[in-house]
């Protein structure tokens, strides 16, 4: 072989080698990397796990004043009631006449209130002022009188009761010598002062008659077993030289009347009928003397 051709084959086999050198380098240090890049990714996935815990416990933490604040706020609210008082409240109007007050309680507070009557444009009117400061005022239409004497009754009076109840107010109106027309006041649901009325379809006032000439008739207050019952009375003469009398027991609904059955009876004569049974009897007032 010559030479030139020994020269050819040696620098050809040379090649050779570095070639493979360099396939060999290339290929472990690919590995290498690989193996670098997994590892520094589970590294970074174990050093944001306590991150996230972290956030957990801190959000709870934080929640629970909130959450526990507005019951604290919200309890004193429900424990909390206004007192009622008259929607339709109105002070007395100016003009009135024949202006006479009371004072007594009659919402059940034990506080003092002022009732007062008066005339305005000849109706007579019957206006109420709470202790809670609530105003109503209402009309007392009673026959043709122009203006009402008032007084306070404990028609719902309960001997021993810790808290006395609510005292009614009787209105009495003038009629003709010997006659008058009375009705009762008490304060309704809504803290209005208004007069009583029937439980009738109409819805018409209650009223009635006190009258010292036959028949005679009026109001009958009898004290039984720490209360006191309450009847309209009449009293009528009759053939035998006595009177044939009825008692009608009632009872009242804040404003509405509740009549209990009549009760009929005879009685002879005497000189003290009228008092009996054609005045306010037992009531603590007397029209007739």
């Amino acid at each position: 072989m010559s030479e030139r051709r020994w020269v050819a084959l040696a620098a050809m086999l040379v090649v050779a080698v570095a070639a493979a050198s360099c396939s060999d380098d290339g290929s472990s240090t690919g590995t290498t990397v690989a193996a670098s890049t997994s590892t520094t990714v589970a590294t970074s996935t174990t050093t944001n796990a306590p991150t996230t815990t972290e956030a957990a416990t801190t959000t709870p933490s934080t929640a629970a004043p909130t959450t526990a604040a507005p019951a604290s706020t919200a309890a004193p609210a429900t424990t909390t009631a206004p007192t009622p008082t008259c929607a339709t409240g109105a002070p007395i109007a100016a003009g009135a006449t024949d202006v006479a007050t009371i004072s007594g309680d009659i919402d059940g507070d034990t506080l003092a209130d002022t009732v007062t009557s008066y005339s305005l444009g000849g109706v007579p009117h019957v206006h109420a002022t709470t202790a809670a400061g609530g105003d109503s005022d209402v009309e007392v239409p009673v026959g043709n009188a122009d203006t009402v004497a008032i007084s306070f009754m404990d028609f719902d009076h309960s001997l021993g009761a810790q808290v006395p109840p609510p005292l009614a107010v009787l209105a009495i109106g003038a009629s003709k010598a010997g006659t008058a027309v009375g009705t009762f006041l008490t304060l309704n649901p809504q803290y209005c002062i208004r007069v009583w009325h029937n439980n009738t379809t109409d819805d018409t006032l209650f009223t009635f008659r006190i009258s010292a000439e036959p028949i005679y008739e009026g109001l009958q207050c009898d004290g039984a077993a720490g209360s006191i019952n309450h009847s309209l009375t009449s009293a009528e003469p009759n053939s035998a030289g006595g009177y044939d009398v009825t008692l009608q027991p009632f009872g009242h609904d804040f404003t509405t009347v509740d009549l209990h059955p009549v009760e009929n009876l005879t009685v002879p004569d005497d000189g003290n009928i009228q008092h009996e049974y054609g005045d306010l009897t037992s009531c603590g007032l007397t029209l007739f003397p």
